[in-house]
């Protein structure tokens, strides 16, 4: 595959709406609902207020909310950069879904005054911590979500750093840990996926690539995502 835009510079805090959610993993009404959900990194995402007001359990983290005063700041500052580097480097998205970069940042900022609303560092519907370490009891969620970090920026996410955070992610979840995209900002598909998936074999953590369908890029492959589950242990086998 030909790259046909650089890679988005800097890690950003972004407010994707529910919408986007439900596309990119694949959530029915009764995903939402059944919970509790593990949304990390959630960014000022409001998706766990939003599944709250449907009824379900969510917990947002991110270690961006260890800098609770100037997070909708940063936020509001990242979608203005990312609307820039869009509009600099349009190849590869499909504007027949996202409409225009000025139409995705209206759609975020509209997202980003919904997290405002609820947001608060409480330690339990939004808890500061960093992959690859949670605070969180083995199984904890019965689902957990992870957009737009792990394969999204290779500089900082190789091999061993992936491993170790999908471990944790499977640690604190009894369910699948769904994982989108499984590209670079740039749209590189990570080529050392089949490496990735053996080594999560070797810890008891199966492994599948879903396609969901969702239409952000145009690129080969853009609509897939990882999806993983601790395997079950047989009685008495040692953990």
């Amino acid at each position: 595959m030909t790259v046909t835009r650089p890679r988005l510079s800097g890690v950003a805090v972004t407010p994707r709406p529910l919408p986007a959610y439900r596309d990119m993993f694949l959530l029915t009404d009764d995903d939402l609902r059944a919970g509790p959900i593990l949304d990390c990194p959630a960014g000022a995402s409001p998706f766990g207020a939003l599944v709250r007001a449907l009824g379900g359990e969510a917990v947002s983290v991110d270690p961006a909310y260890g800098q609770a005063d100037g997070l909708v700041e940063r936020a509001a500052a990242d979608i203005a950069r990312v609307a820039q580097w869009q509009r600099a480097h349009p190849d590869g998205f499909n504007w027949s879904y996202l409409g225009s970069p000025e139409e995705l940042a209206g759609s975020w900022r509209a997202a980003l005054e919904v997290f405002a609303a609820d947001f608060a560092p409480d330690g339990s519907r939004y808890v500061t911590a960093a992959l690859p370490r949670l605070p969180f009891p083995d199984g904890r969620f019965a689902l957990t979500l992870s957009g737009f970090l792990l394969f999204v920026y290779p500089e900082l996410f190789g091999h061993d750093e992936l491993v170790a955070a999908l471990r944790e992610l499977a640690r604190v979840t009894r369910g699948e840990v769904r994982v989108y995209p499984v590209q670079s900002s740039a749209g590189e598909p990570y080529a050392g996926l089949p490496a990735l998936r053996a080594a999560l074999a070797a810890h008891d953590i199966d492994t599948e690539i879903r396609h969901t369908g969702c239409a952000y890029a145009t690129m080969p492959d853009s609509d897939r995502m990882l999806v993983c589950r601790r395997r079950a242990r047989s009685e008495g086998e040692p953990t």
